[in-house]
């Protein structure tokens, strides 16, 4: 057996009873235990990649998908913010590629083509383009599964996220808690913070609440707001300590800062605006 914090493989005395038990990300040998040694699980993932930056203005993206857009055309995806700064240059097309605008009769043909060039980004997006029944396509989970696959295989981290989520919720195919788990594990230490949010929440569900701490931890400092609330309830049922919730909200108020800039903000204010005059 593989020890998940020396990544060492081990005879079978050299684990407690307990910790045989475990799957291999979460399990420790006796020495790695006495010497509270941090799961490999547990260090990788802390921080964003570079790929999670817009690539006009360099700041991480908003964990927050209306924040955001994919653009079909170059599959980069771009802030509010520098899309709200291109409109008012009267730059209507990609704010990235300068792509002429598209129309939702485009959209597929205009994934398909990325496809076919083998980008691994385009290959997600048309499995979530099955998963959800978009653009003329019907539901098919099982196409949509072939494309994650596929797609994580070539390193897309949303895509392993994608995988864990039908496969612990049994969506449509086998309902498969091992996969799901090695699925968000993938995703979760490539640094995606709703995949080390879902880790969290089944790693709670399941009983083991230092595990889910740890996750949430991470997640809450890497800016997901869902982490910070499931870690201030669990301070407030007496799971977590005073300094753990100290420490996320820190970190939190870190990546959000981070993740905020005047463009950003401006954008933002102008939905808001135009989301209360839509209901005057």
């Amino acid at each position: 057996k593989i020890c998940g914090a020396c990544v060492r493989e081990l005879p079978d005395d050299s684990y407690s009873v307990e910790q045989s038990r475990l799957r291999q990300s979460i399990r420790r040998c006796e020495e790695c235990v006495a010497a509270s040694n941090q799961l490999v699980l547990m260090k990788k993932g802390r921080t964003r990649s570079e790929g999670d930056d817009c690539p006009i203005c360099q700041l991480p993206l908003p964990l927050d998908p209306l924040q955001s857009s994919l653009r079909m055309c170059c599959m980069n995806k771009v802030c509010t913010g520098c899309e709200f700064e291109a409109q008012k240059r009267g730059m209507w097309d990609c704010p990235f590629c300068r792509a002429p605008r598209s129309d939702e009769s485009q959209i597929l043909a205009m994934i398909r083509k990325r496809v076919v060039a083998g980008d691994p980004i385009a290959i997600c997006s048309l499995g979530n383009q099955y998963r959800f029944g978009r653009n003329g396509l019907e539901e098919n989970i099982t196409r949509a599964v072939e494309l994650y696959e596929r797609a994580a295989e070539l390193g897309v981290k949303e895509a392993h996220n994608m995988l864990g989520g039908l496969y612990a919720t049994g969506y449509k195919v086998e309902k498969d808690m091992a996969n799901a788990f090695r699925h968000f594990e993938a995703a979760a230490t490539c640094g995606l913070a709703s995949a080390r949010y879902n880790l969290g929440s089944m790693e709670y569900n399941d009983g083991n609440y230092d595990l889910a701490l740890q996750n949430y931890l991470i997640s809450a400092k890497l800016g997901d707001d869902p982490s910070l609330n499931c870690i201030k309830k669990m301070f407030m049922a007496g799971l977590a300590t005073k300094d753990d919730y100290a420490a996320a909200l820190r970190g939190y108020q870190i990546a959000i800062q981070e993740m905020s800039s005047p463009d950003r903000d401006q954008a933002g204010e102008c939905t808001q605006l135009s989301k209360q005059t839509a209901h005057l």
